[in-house]
């Protein structure tokens, strides 16, 4: 192919079966896991010709080569309004004729991006990549393709996604009118319950990084006996905790706990995020706290195969990440789920449901280190 034909001569040129949109590019191992999947399931049931929308293109594409993917960037916010137009819209408000989208003004400085050709150029969006969609992240910059699909009334198919929490009614609102005309599914009873609360009519599955994996890894695959005995940790702090809760104590307590009863395992720190500071800058800090070796935290793997392959070493993990417990579970591995706060919480809790035997959900809000120590027992010892 002639190099100088580019994506944007790629976008003019042909009608695209597919676009996907959602959480992905940020170095979250679980997200780019789900994009995966929504790749996988996309050729499978809308055609071959896709594209993949990305606020960070070429990350997107080291991960996924010979895909099309076309650069996301964020429509400018809108002017703040004037005190005239401040007191129009209280009055519209008032008697209920404000049907202003908050979208609509942001999308004007954008039609004629690539993406925003893209999408206009589609049969489909497909929106996937996890619990975006919630005030806890800025949702301004989720919601433009969304806004406009809707606009041009292209049908909307998503991943079984994870909704709110929602601090802010106008955002709940937002989001809701957003998936209101889509073919909706959602991964977790809170999601489901506040669709259901809003007059959204969702489908409960499985988040799609179970049937990936599952393809990934078959069962009865072996795996090698002959490796050290080791546990699993990945700690980072969990988006939507109570702000006023320092869990430094309770994990240096937990991790001294699993090094003292386990003395012939090796307790090695893994991460499921890219970035140096997320889950590998707080393991660092808490297996200094708790005098393990430092060298014992491995380096961030880009990879989302090597990743999730890496699980299958662990004689049981114990995980803050979502996607760690998923792959866990998806490859038989014991695991305990560690979360607190309503985000993650109600994300874990999907993640351990169906998988009870191997996996238990373990809040330190409210539950000591002991709970932890004791379900490694159980595990290890039998």
């Amino acid at each position: 192919m002639d190099e100088a034909f580019t994506a944007g001569d790629r976008i003019k040129s042909k009608k695209f079966d597919c676009v996907i949109w959602g959480g992905y590019a940020w170095g979250n191992i679980g997200d780019d896991l789900l994009l995966a999947a929504a790749i996988r399931k996309v050729q499978s049931r809308f055609g071959q010709s896709i594209a993949i929308l990305s606020h960070n293109p070429e990350y997107t594409t080291w991960l996924f080569p010979g895909m099309l993917v076309v650069p996301y960037v964020r429509p400018p916010s809108r002017p703040k309004p004037t005190r005239r137009e401040r007191i129009l819209n209280k009055f519209r408000s008032f008697f209920g004729s404000d049907k202003s989208d908050p979208g609509e003004a942001d999308l004007n400085a954008s039609m004629n991006t690539d993406w925003a050709n893209c999408i206009r150029d589609a049969r489909c969006l497909y929106l996937t990549g996890g619990g975006y969609l919630t005030d806890l992240f800025p949702l301004e910059f989720w919601m433009p393709p969304i806004v406009l699909a809707n606009q041009i009334k292209l049908p909307v198919v998503t991943s079984p996604l994870g909704l709110g929490p929602f601090k802010s009614a106008h955002w709940a609102d937002t989001v809701v009118n957003g998936l209101r005309p889509a073919d909706l599914r959602v991964r977790d009873q809170a999601s489901y319950d506040f669709c259901r609360s809003r007059g959204l009519k969702p489908t409960l599955e499985p988040d799609d990084a179970f049937a990936l994996l599952e393809t990934w890894y078959p069962a009865g695959e072996t795996v090698r006996t002959d490796r050290p005995r080791k546990i699993g940790v990945c700690i980072f702090p969990q988006s939507g905790r109570a702000a006023n809760h320092d869990a430094t104590e309770w994990w240096t307590s937990g991790l001294r706990g699993l090094k003292a009863q386990y003395p012939d395992y090796e307790i090695e720190g893994f991460c499921f995020h890219t970035s140096l500071q997320y889950d590998f800058r707080e393991m660092v800090r808490l297996f200094k706290h708790a005098g393990l070796p430092l060298n014992a935290v491995l380096q961030p793997e880009m990879n989302i195969h090597r990743a999730t392959a890496a699980i299958r070493g662990y004689d049981f993990v114990i995980s803050t990440r979502f996607h760690a417990v998923v792959t866990a579970n998806a490859l038989k591995v014991p695991n305990v789920a560690i979360a607190s706060g309503d985000y993650y919480l109600a994300k874990m809790q999907c993640a351990v449901q169906g998988h009870e035997k191997l996996s238990t959900l373990v809040n330190p809000v409210s539950q000591s280190p002991e709970v932890l120590l004791k379900l490694c027992r159980n595990a290890l010892d039998k």
